[in-house]
């Protein structure tokens, strides 16, 4: 079968050199071409990836070898890029939180609703952890019993690695590069995959900025957020883990219940994971349950979840099918966070 030629649309973003080792375990996919607006920075990157160089997207729409884009833009610039690509016939990964507010991330679910041939979809990928799996299958069951509390957290490195990586534009806060818009919207994407359902109110609060570089996005953010059925999730996402801290990542989910709990502390620079499982109704009694799981070692952003992430997008692509995350599940996300960002400015 002929591989799907992949466009690249902005480079000026960490992820686009994070995901550069996941192609090679990739054969549905080809990449052809990339662009920048920045022809020298262009030219620089074009040293590790040795594609067509374009500074204007519209031009590496117009290719014919080019059948999706993933687009890596800032994020106030997403939606437009969205929409362009859908009017050229080409499938969009656009990476979240897809645009910089909520009303761009509308935007796009207008541009889906015009364009229902072509698929579009974000990779939040945390749902092909190999630990997902095993976390599903449980809520589908009802092992929980009534879930009625989420703990969440997604704590990351200093705001200078988007220096380090030339994404200045995400010192904005006009461009959404905040924690609660730009990491809370993987959990949250989460939790909504695993109950399906909708956030209804959020209370949050953020701390200033603290130390260079110098912008204007929250460091801390913290939200108690409340899902349709009541239930409460607890979210503390931030750009505040010293350089010491193992892989420069603080990851953890858990979910309570009237039946059991279960906790798991991803292994961000690792493949052996530990997901704690508690249940009240084990007839052996033992009721808990230390489940070891191992992922694929692959190199790349995200690992085994990245690859398998961009493998079913391929799929749904190919074979016609919806694609595992859709448009109506990043505005549910972006919803929350909007939320969230909107009782830490009221506070």
């Amino acid at each position: 079968m002929k591989p799907l030629g992949v466009g690249i649309i902005g480079l000026k973003h960490q992820h686009p050199r994070w995901y550069q080792p996941l192609w090679q375990y990739l054969p549905e996919y080809r990449l052809v071409a990339m662009s920048d607006e920045d022809e020298r920075f262009a030219a620089g990157e074009n040293e590790l990836f040795k594609l067509d160089v374009h500074t204007d997207y519209h031009d590496l729409l117009k290719r014919d070898d080019v059948d999706v884009v993933i687009i890596w833009l800032p994020h106030s610039q997403m939606p437009s890029a969205v929409e362009a690509a859908a009017q050229a016939g080409k499938h969009v990964i656009v990476e979240k939180p897809c645009a910089a507010n909520l009303a761009g991330v509308r935007r796009i679910a207008g541009v889906a609703q015009r364009h229902p041939h072509l698929k579009i979809s974000s990779p939040y990928c945390w749902r092909n952890h190999a630990v997902s799996s095993h976390i599903k299958q449980l809520f589908g069951e009802g092992a929980l019993g009534n879930v009625t509390a989420f703990n969440v957290r997604l704590n990351a490195g200093g705001a200078h690695r988007y220096v380090r990586d030339n994404a200045l534009w995400m010192l904005n806060a006009s461009e959404g590069g905040g924690p609660m818009w730009n990491l809370a919207v993987h959990w949250l994407d989460y939790v909504h995959w695993l109950t399906g359902e909708e956030f209804t109110a959020a209370r949050a609060f953020f701390t200033p900025p603290a130390g260079p570089p110098r912008r204007d996005i929250e460091d801390s953010a913290q939200a108690v957020l409340k899902l349709s059925s009541g239930a409460i999730v607890s979210v503390d996402v931030s750009y505040s883990i010293t350089p010491s801290y193992p892989g420069a990542r603080d990851i953890y989910f858990s979910a309570r219940g009237t039946n059991g709990s279960l906790a798991w502390s991803p292994a961000w620079t690792g493949t052996e994971d530990e997901l704690l499982i508690v249940r009240e109704d084990r007839p052996d009694g033992a009721r808990g349950e230390s489940r070891k799981i191992t992922s694929e070692a692959v190199s790349g952003y995200g690992g085994q979840m990245g690859r398998d992430w961009l493998r079913r997008f391929a799929t749904a692509v190919l074979e016609d099918r919806p694609p595992d995350v859709s448009v109506g599940d990043m505005l549910s996300a972006a919803k929350a966070a909007d939320m969230a960002i909107a009782s830490a400015r009221a506070n």
